[in-house]
């Protein structure tokens, strides 16, 4: 009965975890730059980091930076500066995303991490990006 029960436990395990596993060729870096109290990056750190762990392993180095500390003003800034285009007018809101040297994103939804994966794989392979997350989504120089 025990038996059964594990295999069970282990197909259900199995099954609700479908996210793709990609193999990176180099670590990326997710900067994330949140409030602790913004609904939206509450819910990016309850589905997207776990998303972005569980599909690219050990490839993805996640850091966390609270937008209300001082010292995260300067790696922000950086940041700021490196995007074409950035519309100033949105300086300092959240859920900031920073893709380490490839792109960022302004804003979080519910499902986004996989559009976002999207882009992150299709830029480094040279390819398109969508147009989905097109007008929060920042390029760098």
């Amino acid at each position: 009965m025990k038996k059964i029960i594990c295999v069970i436990v282990m197909l259900c395990l199995c099954a609700c975890s479908n996210t793709e596993k990609v193999k990176l060729k180099k670590t990326v870096t997710i900067e994330f730059y949140s409030v602790a109290t913004c609904a939206e990056c509450k819910a990016f750190k309850k589905h997207a980091i776990p998303y972005f762990k569980e599909r690219y392993g050990g490839k993805v180095k996640i850091k966390m930076y609270d937008m209300d500390d001082d010292g995260t003003k300067k790696p922000y800034d950086q940041v700021i500066k490196s995007l074409k285009d950035f519309d100033e007018n949105y300086y300092g809101m959240s859920p900031f995303v920073n893709i380490k040297g490839y792109m960022a994103y302004l804003g979080y939804r519910t499902g986004d991490e996989k559009q976002i994966a999207k882009d992150l794989e299709a830029k480094l392979k040279g390819k398109k990006m969508s147009a989905a997350l097109s007008g929060h989504r920042y390029m760098y120089k």
